[in-house]
């Protein structure tokens, strides 16, 4: 068992070194982690001098696919807020909070941010060495607080605005599972029709040599292709998803595409509601928390989440940029509903757009509860129809030529 030199901090702060035997580096890590410690400097004795100490690019391959959830980030905003207005350093918080992480990544990070800290690093500076934990709303946020030394009060913000994101991110997808789950149902079952039940049928009336109806042959035609040409009918489908992937990795297509998801009946006004909904309280809480207006909207564009309202987003910037205001080119984008657009106009008139904002966010949430809760109700008949279209076709097919088999026989 190799031999590890070590220097650690302790909780009040104080350098402290020592040796220790260990498997390897991770483990000296995890040991001084237990006592309350946080590595400065971790090294195999002997080993050619080469800096063991653990972070993120020394993770193994195996590590490098885990994830920091939104659940994890919230948990410890909202924690980092509490330790912040008890007035603990910050040093002190985040080797408090490194332990109490269920994530190993977030532990590993948590501990690197601390490292950075150490080096003369501010903390947005720190974290911003990680974006694929941090983003760069929360990277403003914490900047901001620093600032203005307001860190509690705009940690707690931030907790709020996570915690709401991830409900409204949950909602939309509880949305587009019912419609995902019934279509994946339906195919599942015209699959095994088509293996099981349809073969049955199709040689009773090849042996039978009478007409058959156009439904019968689009049936048969549909099953031969299915059964014998499943290999190619898989690489069409399959060429198909990928050229669609390319397609919307292109800046046109992806532009095209995102367009395509709002405009989209039922499905498209969710998305566009839970849209300004994050807009509008990623605004008013960066607001609220003196981040210049400019860089609220830098921030706004990069966390929309669809090409089509970033492009909005980035208009508005240009147009502040050129001292116009905000409502002018969001009303001209013919895609911001128009009560956005008056709460705007109405704040940057009255100097409270960060109040009218919150209110606009506030208001599109119950929208998007109540546009999910009315989801189904709206698919269920399409569904019922389409359904009702394909028993339709299949009893067509099959029971018109069993008919005429019948009067044949009488």
């Amino acid at each position: 068992m190799p031999l590890y030199e070590y220097r650690a901090r302790n909780r009040k702060g104080g350098l402290e070194e020592g040796n220790m035997n260990a498997h390897d580096a991770d483990a000296v890590g995890q040991e001084l982690a237990k006592r309350g410690h946080f590595p400065v400097k971790i090294q195999e004795m002997g080993g050619a001098g080469r800096n063991k100490v653990k972070d993120e690019k020394n993770v193994p391959f195996s590590q490098r696919f885990e994830k920091v959830t939104a659940k994890d980030l919230v948990l410890f905003t909202r924690q980092m807020s509490t330790l912040f207005n008890a007035g603990l350093p910050i040093l002190g918080i985040l080797s408090a909070l490194t332990e109490q992480m269920e994530s190993p990544k977030l532990r590993r990070v948590l501990a690197q941010v601390q490292l950075d800290i150490q080096g003369g690093l501010a903390v947005s500076e720190a974290m911003s060495k990680h974006p694929d934990v941090f983003s760069q709303l929360y990277l403003s946020m914490i900047a901001a607080g620093e600032a203005g030394g307001v860190m509690d009060e705009l940690l707690s913000r931030l907790a709020d605005l996570l915690e709401k994101d991830e409900e409204n991110r949950i909602k939309v997808k509880a949305a587009m599972s019912y419609p995902k789950m019934v279509v994946g149902a339906m195919s599942i079952a015209m699959v095994i029709l088509m293996l099981k039940v349809v073969p049955i049928f199709v040689g009773m009336f090849e042996k039978a040599h009478i007409d058959l109806p156009l439904a019968t042959q689009i049936m048969i035609g549909a099953n031969k292709a299915f059964q014998d040409y499943w290999h190619i009918t898989g690489a069409v489908i399959f060429g198909l998803y990928m050229l669609h992937k390319k397609w919307i990795s292109t800046t046109s297509g992806r532009y095209k595409w995102d367009m395509f998801r709002l405009k989209f009946p039922l499905i498209g006004p969710i998305l566009l509601r839970s849209a300004m909904s994050k807009f509008a309280r990623v605004f008013g809480t960066l607001q609220k928390g003196g981040v210049p207006i400019l860089e609220i909207l830098n921030v706004a564009a990069q966390v929309m989440g669809n090409v089509v309202l970033t492009r909005v987003v980035v208009d508005v910037r240009e147009s502040v940029q050129e001292g116009l205001g905000m409502a002018v080119p969001l009303k001209r984008s013919g895609l911001v509903p128009p009560l956005v657009v008056q709460m705007v106009a109405a704040g940057e008139e009255s100097g409270s757009l960060d109040n009218m904002l919150i209110k606009v966010a506030n208001y599109y949430d119950g929208e998007v509860d109540q546009a999910v809760k009315n989801l189904s109700s709206k698919i269920e008949p399409i569904l019922l129809v389409f359904m009702g279209g394909m028993v339709l076709f299949l009893a067509l097919a099959i029971f018109v030529p069993m008919w005429d088999m019948s009067k044949m026989a009488g």
